[in-house]
Protein backbone atom coordinates (compact mmCIF):
# COMPACT_ATOMS: atom_id res chain seq x y z
CA UNK A 1 0.00 0.00 0.00
CA UNK A 2 1.41 3.19 -1.36
CA UNK A 3 0.45 6.73 0.38
CA UNK A 4 -0.43 7.60 -3.38
CA UNK A 5 -3.46 5.25 -2.53
CA UNK A 6 -4.67 7.29 0.34
CA UNK A 7 -6.75 9.94 -1.23
CA UNK A 8 -6.03 13.55 0.22
CA UNK A 9 -9.14 15.18 2.06
CA UNK A 10 -9.89 17.96 4.52
CA UNK A 11 -12.58 18.34 7.12
CA UNK A 12 -12.98 21.88 8.96
CA UNK A 13 -14.41 21.89 12.89
CA UNK A 14 -16.26 24.60 13.31
CA UNK A 15 -16.85 25.89 16.61
CA UNK A 16 -20.10 28.57 17.38
CA UNK A 17 -19.39 30.85 20.08
CA UNK A 18 -23.05 31.31 22.08
CA UNK A 19 -24.38 32.89 25.25
CA UNK A 20 -24.53 30.87 28.27
CA UNK A 21 -25.96 30.52 31.33
CA UNK A 22 -23.48 30.04 34.70
CA UNK A 23 -25.13 26.16 35.32
CA UNK A 24 -23.64 25.40 31.45
CA UNK A 25 -20.35 24.00 30.64
CA UNK A 26 -19.37 25.58 27.05
CA UNK A 27 -19.54 28.65 25.49
CA UNK A 28 -19.73 27.60 22.38
CA UNK A 29 -20.86 24.60 20.00
CA UNK A 30 -19.21 22.74 17.04
CA UNK A 31 -21.56 21.97 13.35
CA UNK A 32 -21.98 18.29 12.58
CA UNK A 33 -23.80 16.89 9.91
CA UNK A 34 -25.47 13.90 9.56
CA UNK A 35 -24.76 11.97 6.60
CA UNK A 36 -27.46 11.07 3.89
CA UNK A 37 -28.27 7.12 3.69
CA UNK A 38 -26.00 6.82 0.30
CA UNK A 39 -23.28 8.63 2.07
CA UNK A 40 -22.90 7.40 5.58
CA UNK A 41 -20.85 3.72 6.88
CA UNK A 42 -23.87 3.72 9.68
CA UNK A 43 -27.20 4.79 10.86
CA UNK A 44 -26.90 8.43 12.58
CA UNK A 45 -23.45 8.39 11.20
CA UNK A 46 -22.41 12.03 12.40
CA UNK A 47 -18.71 13.86 10.91
CA UNK A 48 -17.25 17.72 10.65
CA UNK A 49 -17.93 19.32 7.43
CA UNK A 50 -15.33 18.02 4.55
CA UNK A 51 -14.31 16.22 1.59
CA UNK A 52 -12.08 14.94 -0.59
CA UNK A 53 -9.45 17.39 -1.94
CA UNK A 54 -9.55 18.15 -5.95
CA UNK A 55 -6.29 18.99 -7.69
CA UNK A 56 -8.03 20.02 -10.55
CA UNK A 57 -10.03 22.98 -8.69
CA UNK A 58 -8.23 23.55 -5.15
CA UNK A 59 -4.62 23.20 -6.45
CA UNK A 60 -5.00 25.18 -9.80
CA UNK A 61 -2.82 27.95 -10.91
CA UNK A 62 -5.92 30.41 -11.58
CA UNK A 63 -6.14 30.70 -7.73
CA UNK A 64 -2.63 32.41 -7.73
CA UNK A 65 -3.55 34.23 -10.31
CA UNK A 66 -6.73 35.74 -8.43
CA UNK A 67 -5.20 36.17 -5.07
CA UNK A 68 -1.93 38.82 -6.72
CA UNK A 69 -5.01 40.41 -8.44
CA UNK A 70 -6.85 40.83 -5.18
CA UNK A 71 -3.20 42.18 -3.98
CA UNK A 72 -2.67 39.48 -1.67
CA UNK A 73 1.44 39.07 -1.22
CA UNK A 74 3.23 36.18 -0.87
CA UNK A 75 4.24 37.11 2.37
CA UNK A 76 0.40 36.85 3.20
CA UNK A 77 0.39 33.47 1.64
CA UNK A 78 3.54 32.90 3.72
CA UNK A 79 1.45 32.84 6.68
CA UNK A 80 -0.54 29.84 6.39
CA UNK A 81 2.90 27.77 6.06
CA UNK A 82 3.43 25.11 8.93
CA UNK A 83 7.36 25.71 10.64
CA UNK A 84 6.97 21.53 12.02
CA UNK A 85 10.09 20.71 12.60
CA UNK A 86 10.04 17.05 12.62
CA UNK A 87 9.08 15.01 9.14
CA UNK A 88 5.64 16.97 7.75
CA UNK A 89 3.55 14.33 6.56
CA UNK A 90 3.86 13.55 3.16
CA UNK A 91 0.08 14.36 2.78
CA UNK A 92 1.00 17.93 3.25
CA UNK A 93 4.48 18.15 1.65
CA UNK A 94 3.38 17.54 -1.81
CA UNK A 95 1.55 20.42 -3.53
CA UNK A 96 1.57 22.03 -7.06
CA UNK A 97 1.40 25.68 -7.69
CA UNK A 98 1.91 26.24 -3.79
CA UNK A 99 1.81 24.62 -0.92
CA UNK A 100 -0.86 22.17 0.41
CA UNK A 101 -1.30 24.07 3.44
CA UNK A 102 -3.36 26.66 0.96
CA UNK A 103 -4.66 23.96 -0.88
CA UNK A 104 -6.39 21.89 1.48
CA UNK A 105 -7.75 25.02 2.97
CA UNK A 106 -9.17 25.89 -0.07
CA UNK A 107 -10.74 22.30 0.42
CA UNK A 108 -12.06 22.93 3.65
CA UNK A 109 -13.61 25.69 2.80
CA UNK A 110 -15.04 24.75 -0.67
CA UNK A 111 -16.69 21.74 0.89
CA UNK A 112 -18.00 23.30 3.81
CA UNK A 113 -20.21 25.46 1.25
CA UNK A 114 -20.58 22.97 -0.50
CA UNK A 115 -22.28 20.62 2.44
CA UNK A 116 -23.63 23.60 4.82
CA UNK A 117 -23.74 26.87 2.62
CA UNK A 118 -21.71 28.67 4.93
CA UNK A 119 -18.91 30.86 2.71
CA UNK A 120 -15.87 31.39 4.99
CA UNK A 121 -14.62 34.55 3.06
CA UNK A 122 -12.72 38.38 3.06
CA UNK A 123 -13.55 41.16 1.52
CA UNK A 124 -11.02 42.62 -0.51
CA UNK A 125 -11.27 45.57 1.67
CA UNK A 126 -9.98 43.36 4.70
CA UNK A 127 -6.53 42.51 3.38
CA UNK A 128 -4.90 44.89 5.38
CA UNK A 129 -5.30 43.07 9.01
CA UNK A 130 -4.70 39.06 7.77
CA UNK A 131 -3.35 37.48 10.89
CA UNK A 132 -3.65 33.72 11.28
CA UNK A 133 -6.00 32.01 13.55
CA UNK A 134 -8.69 35.11 13.86
CA UNK A 135 -12.30 34.52 14.11
CA UNK A 136 -13.52 33.40 10.59
CA UNK A 137 -15.23 35.79 7.98
CA UNK A 138 -19.20 34.69 7.47
CA UNK A 139 -19.84 36.19 3.76
CA UNK A 140 -23.52 37.19 4.78
CA UNK A 141 -24.27 39.60 1.86
CA UNK A 142 -26.84 38.31 -0.51
CA UNK A 143 -26.38 35.54 -3.17
CA UNK A 144 -28.21 33.07 -4.82
CA UNK A 145 -26.57 30.63 -2.38
CA UNK A 146 -28.50 27.56 -4.00
CA UNK A 147 -27.65 28.33 -7.26
CA UNK A 148 -24.11 28.40 -6.67
CA UNK A 149 -24.00 26.18 -4.19
CA UNK A 150 -25.43 23.34 -7.03
CA UNK A 151 -22.66 24.35 -9.29
CA UNK A 152 -19.86 23.87 -6.65
CA UNK A 153 -21.34 20.24 -6.11
CA UNK A 154 -21.30 19.62 -10.13
CA UNK A 155 -17.77 21.46 -10.32
CA UNK A 156 -15.36 22.27 -7.89
CA UNK A 157 -13.69 24.62 -9.99
CA UNK A 158 -16.87 27.16 -9.70
CA UNK A 159 -15.79 27.67 -5.69
CA UNK A 160 -13.05 30.05 -7.54
CA UNK A 161 -15.91 31.49 -9.96
CA UNK A 162 -17.73 32.03 -7.06
CA UNK A 163 -15.53 33.90 -4.98
CA UNK A 164 -14.20 35.93 -8.33
CA UNK A 165 -18.65 36.79 -8.90
CA UNK A 166 -18.55 38.46 -5.25
CA UNK A 167 -15.40 40.12 -5.27
CA UNK A 168 -14.24 38.16 -2.00
CA UNK A 169 -11.21 35.27 -0.65
CA UNK A 170 -11.58 32.48 1.04
CA UNK A 171 -10.57 32.96 4.77
CA UNK A 172 -7.58 30.62 4.60
CA UNK A 173 -5.70 32.93 7.64
CA UNK A 174 -8.86 31.66 9.52
CA UNK A 175 -8.01 27.86 9.38
CA UNK A 176 -5.89 26.64 12.10
CA UNK A 177 -4.37 22.87 11.82
CA UNK A 178 -5.56 21.01 14.27
CA UNK A 179 -4.58 17.32 13.68
CA UNK A 180 -3.73 14.95 10.30
CA UNK A 181 -5.48 11.30 10.34
CA UNK A 182 -5.10 8.31 8.00
CA UNK A 183 -8.04 5.90 7.85
CA UNK A 184 -6.82 2.04 8.80
CA UNK A 185 -4.83 0.26 6.36
CA UNK A 186 -7.86 -2.43 6.57
CA UNK A 187 -10.27 0.32 5.64
CA UNK A 188 -12.54 -0.19 2.40
CA UNK A 189 -12.16 3.66 1.73
CA UNK A 190 -8.68 5.26 2.68
CA UNK A 191 -8.40 9.21 3.21
CA UNK A 192 -5.44 11.00 4.03
CA UNK A 193 -7.61 14.01 6.13
CA UNK A 194 -5.92 17.45 7.71
CA UNK A 195 -8.74 18.91 10.01
CA UNK A 196 -8.59 22.39 10.78
CA UNK A 197 -10.29 24.47 12.98
CA UNK A 198 -12.15 27.93 12.66
CA UNK A 199 -14.40 29.76 15.17
CA UNK A 200 -17.10 31.79 14.44
CA UNK A 201 -18.82 34.41 16.54
CA UNK A 202 -22.31 32.81 16.29
CA UNK A 203 -23.73 29.77 15.91
CA UNK A 204 -26.49 31.55 14.71
CA UNK A 205 -25.94 31.06 10.72
CA UNK A 206 -28.11 30.16 8.00
CA UNK A 207 -27.27 26.77 7.22
CA UNK A 208 -28.27 25.36 3.67
CA UNK A 209 -27.67 22.13 3.72
CA UNK A 210 -26.93 19.84 0.39
CA UNK A 211 -29.61 17.45 -0.09
CA UNK A 212 -27.61 14.31 -1.33
CA UNK A 213 -24.87 14.39 0.96
CA UNK A 214 -26.19 16.04 4.49
CA UNK A 215 -29.60 14.48 5.63
CA UNK A 216 -29.28 17.23 8.83
CA UNK A 217 -27.10 19.34 10.95
CA UNK A 218 -26.97 20.08 14.56
CA UNK A 219 -24.39 22.68 17.10
CA UNK A 220 -23.30 20.66 20.01
CA UNK A 221 -20.59 21.23 22.32
CA UNK A 222 -18.29 18.60 23.33
CA UNK A 223 -19.53 17.07 25.91
CA UNK A 224 -23.17 16.34 24.26
CA UNK A 225 -21.13 15.27 21.15
CA UNK A 226 -19.69 12.65 23.42
CA UNK A 227 -22.41 11.18 25.62
CA UNK A 228 -25.24 11.59 22.07
CA UNK A 229 -22.52 8.66 20.86
CA UNK A 230 -21.98 6.97 24.05
CA UNK A 231 -26.34 6.75 24.04
CA UNK A 232 -26.57 5.59 20.49
CA UNK A 233 -28.29 9.42 19.60
CA UNK A 234 -25.61 10.10 17.06
CA UNK A 235 -22.48 7.68 15.63
CA UNK A 236 -19.30 9.83 15.02
CA UNK A 237 -16.26 8.03 13.66
CA UNK A 238 -13.33 6.66 16.07
CA UNK A 239 -11.43 9.41 15.26
CA UNK A 240 -14.02 12.34 15.66
CA UNK A 241 -14.51 10.86 18.71
CA UNK A 242 -10.73 11.11 19.77
CA UNK A 243 -11.30 14.71 19.00
CA UNK A 244 -14.44 15.40 20.89
CA UNK A 245 -12.43 14.21 23.68
CA UNK A 246 -9.78 16.29 23.42
CA UNK A 247 -11.91 19.55 22.92
CA UNK A 248 -13.61 18.68 25.75
CA UNK A 249 -10.83 20.20 28.16
CA UNK A 250 -11.56 23.92 26.55
CA UNK A 251 -15.10 24.97 27.71
CA UNK A 252 -14.34 28.50 26.67
CA UNK A 253 -14.39 29.83 23.00
CA UNK A 254 -11.81 32.34 23.28
CA UNK A 255 -9.61 29.89 24.94
CA UNK A 256 -9.93 27.69 22.08
CA UNK A 257 -9.36 30.00 19.73
CA UNK A 258 -6.04 31.27 21.13
CA UNK A 259 -4.90 27.56 21.50
CA UNK A 260 -5.37 26.28 18.28
CA UNK A 261 -3.72 29.22 16.83
CA UNK A 262 -0.18 28.66 18.45
CA UNK A 263 -0.59 25.45 18.02
CA UNK A 264 -1.35 24.93 14.64
CA UNK A 265 2.33 26.23 13.17
CA UNK A 266 3.80 23.25 15.28
CA UNK A 267 1.93 20.94 12.28
CA UNK A 268 0.62 17.59 13.15
CA UNK A 269 1.84 13.71 13.10
CA UNK A 270 0.40 11.26 10.72
CA UNK A 271 -2.36 9.15 13.07
CA UNK A 272 -3.42 6.19 11.92
CA UNK A 273 -4.63 3.39 13.96
CA UNK A 274 -3.18 -0.50 13.28
CA UNK A 275 -5.71 -2.64 15.05
CA UNK A 276 -5.72 -6.24 16.98
CA UNK A 277 -8.39 -8.39 17.68
CA UNK A 278 -9.20 -9.95 21.36
CA UNK A 279 -11.39 -11.67 22.90
CA UNK A 280 -13.68 -9.52 23.60
CA UNK A 281 -13.31 -6.48 21.39
CA UNK A 282 -10.93 -4.67 19.14
CA UNK A 283 -7.78 -2.36 19.60
CA UNK A 284 -7.15 0.32 17.79
CA UNK A 285 -3.68 1.39 18.58
CA UNK A 286 -1.86 4.92 18.12
CA UNK A 287 1.84 6.05 17.70
CA UNK A 288 3.31 6.02 21.02
CA UNK A 289 1.43 2.99 22.18
CA UNK A 290 4.00 0.16 22.75
CA UNK A 291 2.17 -2.10 20.36
CA UNK A 292 2.46 0.38 17.42
CA UNK A 293 4.80 -0.56 14.67
CA UNK A 294 6.62 0.70 11.83
CA UNK A 295 5.04 0.94 8.49
CA UNK A 296 1.09 0.85 9.63
CA UNK A 297 0.32 0.61 5.93
CA UNK A 298 1.15 -2.33 5.49
CA UNK A 299 -1.46 -3.93 8.26
CA UNK A 300 -4.35 -4.39 5.81
CA UNK A 301 -6.05 -6.89 8.53
CA UNK A 302 -6.41 -6.88 12.07
CA UNK A 303 -3.42 -8.84 14.20
CA UNK A 304 -5.09 -11.65 16.40
CA UNK A 305 -4.15 -11.66 19.85
CA UNK A 306 -5.55 -14.71 21.87
CA UNK A 307 -5.71 -12.52 25.25
CA UNK A 308 -8.95 -11.03 26.45
CA UNK A 309 -8.92 -7.37 25.71
CA UNK A 310 -8.87 -7.02 29.44
CA UNK A 311 -5.53 -8.63 30.02
CA UNK A 312 -4.00 -6.94 26.77
CA UNK A 313 -4.62 -3.19 28.60
CA UNK A 314 -3.67 -4.35 32.18
CA UNK A 315 -0.59 -5.17 31.06
CA UNK A 316 -0.04 -2.21 29.02
CA UNK A 317 2.74 0.07 30.86
CA UNK A 318 2.61 2.69 27.46
CA UNK A 319 -0.82 3.27 26.41
CA UNK A 320 -2.46 5.17 23.26
CA UNK A 321 -5.47 3.59 22.27
CA UNK A 322 -9.28 3.19 21.38
CA UNK A 323 -10.64 0.43 22.64
CA UNK A 324 -14.03 -0.88 20.45
CA UNK A 325 -16.64 -3.42 22.27
CA UNK A 326 -19.24 -2.56 20.44
CA UNK A 327 -21.02 -0.04 18.02
CA UNK A 328 -21.24 2.50 20.34
CA UNK A 329 -19.19 1.65 23.42
CA UNK A 330 -15.95 2.74 22.51
CA UNK A 331 -13.54 3.89 25.08
CA UNK A 332 -9.94 5.91 25.25
CA UNK A 333 -6.83 5.63 27.25
CA UNK A 334 -3.72 7.10 26.65
CA UNK A 335 -0.70 7.93 29.65
CA UNK A 336 0.98 9.76 27.18
CA UNK A 337 2.32 13.22 27.34
CA UNK A 338 0.24 14.53 24.02
CA UNK A 339 1.83 14.83 20.55
CA UNK A 340 2.68 18.40 18.80
CA UNK A 341 1.95 20.39 21.56
CA UNK A 342 -1.76 19.30 21.41
CA UNK A 343 -4.74 18.75 24.29
CA UNK A 344 -4.64 15.32 26.13
CA UNK A 345 -7.80 13.40 26.50
CA UNK A 346 -10.33 14.81 29.03
CA UNK A 347 -9.50 13.30 32.01
CA UNK A 348 -13.20 11.85 32.11
CA UNK A 349 -13.11 9.89 29.34
CA UNK A 350 -9.65 8.49 29.70
CA UNK A 351 -9.58 5.35 30.95
CA UNK A 352 -6.73 4.43 33.20
CA UNK A 353 -5.79 0.87 33.67
CA UNK A 354 -5.30 -1.02 36.13
CA UNK A 355 -2.45 -3.10 36.43
CA UNK A 356 -2.46 -7.33 36.63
Amino acid sequence: MTSSEYRPSASLILAGRQTITPQQQFDYSLLLIKRTERTSYALNHCVFPGGVFDPKADESDDWLTYFHSCGITKPQLDLVKSRQVTGRPELLSQGQNFTRDISLRLTALRETFEEVGILLCRPNSSLRDIETGQVAHVLLQPFDRELWQHRVHKDAKQFLELCRHLAVIPDLWALSEWSVWRTPASASRKYDTVWYFAALDSCDVPLLLEPNEVASAYWLHPGECWRESREAIIWLPFMLLYETARLMNMRRWQQLLQFARRRSIRGSTLLQPIYYRCDGGLLGVLPGDELYLDQPHNYKESIILSDTIDDVNKRAKRYHRYIIYDFHRVDLACNLLPLDGHLPLQAHVNTRFSKL
